[in-house]
């Protein structure tokens, strides 16, 4: 029996955690008996930063919670737990029990056939992620970008402290560029018959000119000529709309749970 759709999404959100772990340096990468922890490069406790994740749904949710605590205390850093509404239902079911609630909560979406591709905008040429000043470029758009979602530029910086290790085969990118100025882009990650979207960014002066839909497109569309199956990714509140048109559909909410350090 073929995965579904909905597994490969899941699959893909998994290795994507351990594509981040790649690319922060220190790292600390713990995946033993169906629980993958994290800890990377400071103790920002953000997901794919300092975070846990189950692997095997067959793991008991108080197990997770377990080492999770254990790990996180030799590291003295808090941590955000990802959990899904559809795999991870007992462990959302525990902490809600015992008080918790969210810190987000995303809607996971997944497309299963390639998306029509946008039309340049005048004055705007894509290159491909090949380099690494293509690395530096996608950092500088994202540290810029993702600040409208209060994560700080320092912290954005901090996934990509081995940019090196972006120009690798498991990633695939795209800068958009207007004149020599880097303004927007997005980058693939692939997983087997998934692949994910990440780091879909746009810089503030480069607003509402459909640019991070143009590279979101081209990111999605790599995964197919790839051999995927599957592309997912995990929306913002800001993105959710514009994935929706292209034709992106809900499988799935991640909902993050964050721990103080003990």
């Amino acid at each position: 029996m073929h995965p579904s759709p909905q597994d490969l999404a899941d699959a893909n959100l998994i290795e994507a955690v351990r594509e981040h772990a790649r690319w922060q340096s220190p790292c600390t990468l713990s995946e033993d008996g169906g629980v993958l922890l994290m800890a990377g490069a400071n103790d920002y406790p953000g997901a794919f930063r300092n975070c846990v994740l189950r692997v095997d749904p067959r793991v008991p949710a108080h197990e997770v919670l377990d080492r999770a605590r254990a790990f996180f205390r030799t590291q003295g850093r808090g941590y955000t737990l990802l959990a899904r509404a559809r795999r991870d239902a007992d462990l959302i079911e525990t902490l809600q029990a015992a008080g918790m609630t969210p810190l987000a909560d995303s809607p996971c979406m997944l497309v299963e056939a390639p998306v029509a591709e946008a039309v340049l905008p005048a004055g705007i040429r894509i290159e491909r992620l090949r380099e690494l000043r293509h690395v530096q470029d996608v950092v500088r758009i994202n540290a810029e970008a993702y600040e409208a979602l209060r994560l700080p530029a320092a912290e954005t910086r901090a996934f990509f402290g081995k940019p090196q290790a972006l120009l690798s085969p498991r990633v695939r990118g795209f800068v958009a560029y207007r004149g020599e100025e880097p303004v927007s882009t997005a980058m693939t990650l692939f997983s087997g018959a998934g692949a994910g979207v990440y780091w879909v960014g746009t810089a503030a002066g480069a607003q509402r000119m459909g640019l991070a839909e143009l590279c979101t497109r081209l990111a999605t569309n790599a995964g197919f000529v790839a051999g995927a199956h599957a592309v997912t990714l995990q929306a913002s509140p800001l993105g959710e709309p514009i994935y929706r048109r292209m034709g992106y559909t809900v499988y799935d909410r991640q909902l993050r749970f964050r721990f103080p350090a003990l």
